[in-house]
C-alpha cells in the first residue's frame, strides 16, 4: 500500500508539472493507502520483535524475569486492543453510511483495514504468548 501511494504521489507530480490535470482525490486516496500499509505493519512488528523497548533495564534482569515481563506484556497488549477493537467496530458501525471528503469513498474502506489490523495484532500477541510460554525466550534475548 505504501508503494501505491508513492506511486500515485509520483503520477500527481508528473501531471502538475507537465499539465494541469492531478489525480482526483489524491488525500484521500493517500490517507487509504498509509493507513492501510501502517495497520497491517502493527501484527508484523508484535511477531517479529520490532516495537520500540527499553531494553537497557529489561536485559539485565534474569531470563525468567524476562519471559514474566514479555508475557505480561503481551496480556497487556491483548486486553488493551481487545478494547480498541471493541470500541472501533462501534465507532464503525456509527459511520457506516459516511463517505470521504473529497472523492466520496465509503468510510468502511478505511475502517475495516484498520479493524483486521488490530484484530491481527490481537491474534499476534496471542500466538506471541503461546511462543513465549511453550518456549520460552528467543534465542537473541538469551546472549
Amino acid at each position: 500500500m505504501f508503494v501505491i501511494g508513492v506511486l500515485l504521489t509520483m503520477t500527481d507530480i508528473f501531471l502538475r508539472s507537465v499539465s494541469t490535470l492531478t489525480v482526483p482525490g489524491m488525500v484521500d486516496l493517500m490517507q487509504l493507502c498509509v493507513l492501510t500499509g501502517a495497520m497491517l505493519a502493527v501484527p508484523h512488528a508484535f511477531l517479529s520483535d520490532q516495537h520500540v523497548a527499553i531494553d537497557l533495564f529489561v536485559e539485565r534482569m534474569p531470563a525468567k524475569v524476562q519471559l514474566t515481563l514479555r508475557i505480561t506484556a503481551a496480556l497487556l497488549a491483548i486486553a488493551f486492543l481487545s478494547g480498541v477493537l471493541w470500541f472501533s467496530y462501534l465507532q464503525a458501525l456509527n459511520e457506516a453510511h459516511d463517505r470521504s471528503q473529497t472523492i466520496g469513498i465509503p468510510m468502511g474502506w478505511y475502517w475495516t483495514p484498520f479493524l483486521i489490523g488490530i484484530a491481527l495484532s490481537v491474534f499476534a500477541n496471542v500466538v506471541l504468548m503461546i511462543q513465549l510460554w511453550r518456549h520460552g525466550l528467543p534465542a537473541k534475548a538469551v546472549e
